[in-house]
C-alpha cells in the first residue's frame, strides 16, 4: 500500500509541473499571531499583498501550510488556512506569491491623465478635498466565505487491523452590511461523520454538528464609534477570553483606544461545544500608540460561575509592539486570584500563564527570534481539558524557552536553526534542529531541504533526519516529506526500547479556476511498531 501511495504522488508531480504559471515574485514575512482560526502576518499592502493571494507557512517542523490572504492593511495581513487549521508558532516564515506586475505601495505609480475639466477650478481651494466616507445605506451588501467537504481514510495494520473513516463538510460565511446598517452576519459550522472498524467486526460511528460561530454585529468603525455583537462568537478584542454565547459591547475613543464589556455563557471544550453550565462576564480596555498603531497594550478582567457557584477570577494583559521594521515584540499574561476555598492553591494571586515573543529582522537576508512560556494549571470548577490531578494543580509548572534564527547564505540557500529547552516540576529536556533549504534549484518556485533534529522528552529521546521537496505557484502546489527517526524510550525493555520509525507524506493542492480548489493528501507510517496509511481529499469553493 505504501509503495502504491508513493507512486501515485510521484506520478502526480510532473502533471502539476507542466501547468501554466503566471509571472510571480515572492514576498517574505513572518507570522505574528494565530487567533480564531486566522493567521496574522507582518507584511501587507506596502509589500504588494492583496486579498485572495496564496501563500505558504514554513513551520520549524513538517511540511508547508497553505494559506490565503483574507484582508490587508499597510503593514499587516490576516490569512486563513486553505485546509484545516494547523498549529503554527509565532515567527514562522511565510512566503506569499504576488504578480510581478503588482508593485508594493513603496513605489510611486504613474498618475493617469486628468479626467475632470479644469474650468471653474478655484486655485485658492485645498488641492485635496476631504474624503467622504460612504454611509451603510450607500454601500452594497456583500457575501463572502467558503464551503468545503473532505474525506479521509486510515488503515492501521499494526497489531489488530483498524480502519478509520472521517468525513466532514462545513460552511464559513460572512454577510457584510446585511441589513443596510453597517452590520455583519457571521456563520461558521461543520458536520462530520467518524467511523472505526476492527478485525473482529466491531464498529463505532459518531455524527456531530458543530457551530463555531453564529453572530450578528451591529456598528461600523467607519461611521460609528461603538459596536455590539450577539450570538456565538470569539471575543473581538481579547481572543484569549475564548468563545462566548452572549453579547459583547465595544466602544472606540476619539484617540483610537477601545474599551467594552461582555456577558454570556462559555461553551464547554467538547466536540459539540455544549453550553449552559458556565456564565462569564468581562471588562476590558485596549490602548494604541504611534501614528500607525505600532504599540497595543490591553487588559481584561474576567469573572466566571460554574452551575451558579463562583469559579474563576482572572486578569489578562497583552502587549504588541513594533517600534520599527526590524523589531516585533509581543507578550500575553494571565493572573488568577484564589480564595481559601480554592484548594490546593494558596490564597492570593498566582501567575498562571506567560507567553513572550520577540523577533529581530535587520534585513531580508537574516533574522532571529526568541520566545518564552510559563504555564501553571488553574483551579477551575469548569471542566477543562486535560483533567489535572490535585498534585499537578498544586505544583505543576512548565517553563519553555526557544531561540531560532535564519540566514540566507546565498540568494537561493537558507540555513535555519532552532534550539529550545523546557523544565517541569519533575523533569527537564530540550531539542534542536538545523535545516538547510535551496530554492529554485531543480525547478522554479520550489524548494528542496534537509533537516537534522533531536529532542529529549520526559519519557523518550528522538534523533532523526527529515527531507522535503515542494513546488508551488498561483495555480497550485505539491510537496513531499520524508522522515526517519530513532526513538529511545525510558524504562521500556525488550524490542520496544529502541525503535526506528519512518513516515512519508505527500500532498497536492490545485486551484480550479478562480473560486474552486482541490487538495489530495496521503501519508504512510512504517518501521518498528507502526504500519499505517492515510488517504484523503478536500474540495473547497470560495465565494
Amino acid at each position: 500500500m505504501r509503495f502504491a501511495l508513493s507512486t501515485l504522488i510521484v506520478l502526480a508531480i510532473p502533471t502539476l509541473a507542466r501547468a501554466q504559471e503566471l509571472a510571480q515574485r515572492r514576498v517574505e514575512g513572518r507570522v505574528t499571531v494565530v487567533a480564531g482560526g486566522l493567521v496574522y502576518l507582518d507584511i501587507g499592502s506596502d509589500a504588494g499583498l492583496e486579498p485572495g493571494d496564496r501563500g505558504r507557512i514554513f513551520p520549524t517542523s513538517g511540511g508547508g501550510i497553505e494559506i490565503t490572504v483574507r484582508s490587508v492593511s499597510r503593514q499587516s495581513a490576516s490569512c486563513e488556512f486553505v485546509a484545516a487549521p494547523e498549529p503554527v508558532d509565532s515567527g514562522a516564515l511565510v512566503e506569499v506569491l504576488v504578480p510581478i506586475s503588482r508593485a508594493g505601495s513603496t513605489q510611486t505609480p504613474e498618475h493617469p491623465p486628468w479626467s475632470q475639466p479644469t474650468a471653474g477650478w478655484d486655485p485658492s481651494a485645498p488641492l485635496l478635498a476631504p474624503a467622504k466616507v460612504p454611509t451603510p445605506a450607500e454601500r452594497a451588501t456583500d457575501l463572502s466565505g467558503r464551503w468545503y467537504a473532505g474525506l479521509q481514510s486510515t488503515f492501521d495494520h499494526q497489531g489488530d487491523e483498524q480502519r478509520y473513516l472521517l468525513g466532514r463538510t462545513g460552511l464559513d460565511a460572512t454577510l457584510e452590511n446585511a441589513f443596510g446598517d453597517g452590520d455583519v452576519l457571521r456563520f461558521d459550522g461543520e458536520f462530520y461523520y467518524r467511523r472505526s472498524d476492527d478485525s473482529i467486526g466491531d464498529s463505532e460511528s459518531t455524527r456531530r454538528t458543530r457551530i463555531d460561530r453564529l453572530s450578528w454585529r451591529l456598528g461600523d468603525w467607519r461611521t460609528n464609534p461603538q459596536r455590539i455583537e450577539v450570538g456565538r462568537f470569539l471575543h473581538s478584542e481579547f481572543s484569549q477570553l475564548g468563545i462566548l454565547d452572549g453579547v459583547e459591547y465595544v466602544r472606540r475613543t476619539a484617540g483610537g483606544d477601545r474599551y467594552g464589556a461582555s456577558l454570556g455563557l462559555l461553551p464547554s471544550w467538547s466536540d459539540d461545544l455544549q453550553t449552559g453550565d458556565d456564565v462569564e462576564t468581562a471588562l476590558f480596555y485596549r490602548m494604541y500608540a504611534g501614528d500607525q498603531g505600532q504599540l497595543s497594550l490591553g487588559a481584561a478582567l474576567q469573572k466566571t460561575w460554574h452551575k451558579g457557584a463562583s469559579d474563576r477570577d482572572a486578569l489578562l494583559g497583552d502587549l504588541s509592539w513594533r517600534p520599527n521594521d526590524a523589531w516585533w515584540i509581543s507578550t500575553s499574561v494571565w493572573f488568577d486570584y484564589y480564595g481559601s476555598h480554592d484548594q490546593p492553591k494558596s490564597s492570593g494571586v498566582e501567575l498562571t500563564e506567560l507567553f513572550a515573543n520577540a523577533m529581530w529582522r535587520p534585513s531580508s537576508a537574516w533574522g532571529m527570534g526568541a520566545s518564552f512560556a510559563h504555564v501553571r494549571w488553574p483551579v477551575l470548577e469548569r471542566h477543562e481539558l486535560p483533567q489535572a490531578t490535585l498534585e499537578t494543580l498544586a505544583d505543576g509548572v512548565v517553563d519553555r524557552a526557544s531561540l531560532n534564527s535564519w540566514h540566507d547564505l546565498t540568494d537561493s540557500v537558507r540555513l535555519s536553526l532552532r534550539a529550545d529547552a523546557w523544565e517541569s516540576q519533575d523533569d527537564s529536556g530540550g531539542g534542536a534542529e538545523a535545516r538547510l533549504g535551496r530554492r529554485d534549484w531543480l525547478w522554479e518556485q520550489g524548494e528542496v531541504a534537509a533537516a537534522v533534529f533531536g529532542n529529549r522528552g520526559e519519557y523518550s529521546d528522538v534523533t532523526g533526519l527529515r527531507l522535503s521537496a515542494s513546488r508551488w505557484s498561483s495555480a497550485g502546489s505539491w510537496s513531499l516529506w520524508y522522515e526517519i527517526a530513532e526513538l529511545a524510550q525510558d524504562d521500556f525493555g525488550g524490542d520496544v526500547e529502541n525503535l526506528t520509525q519512518q513516515v512519508l507524506r505527500g500532498n497536492w493542492d490545485l486551484s480550479i479556476g478562480k473560486w474552486w480548489s482541490l487538495g489530495l493528501f496521503g501519508e504512510t507510517y512504517f518501521g518498528d511498531e507502526q504500519d499505517s496509511q492515510t488517504l484523503g481529499f478536500q474540495l473547497q469553493r470560495r465565494f
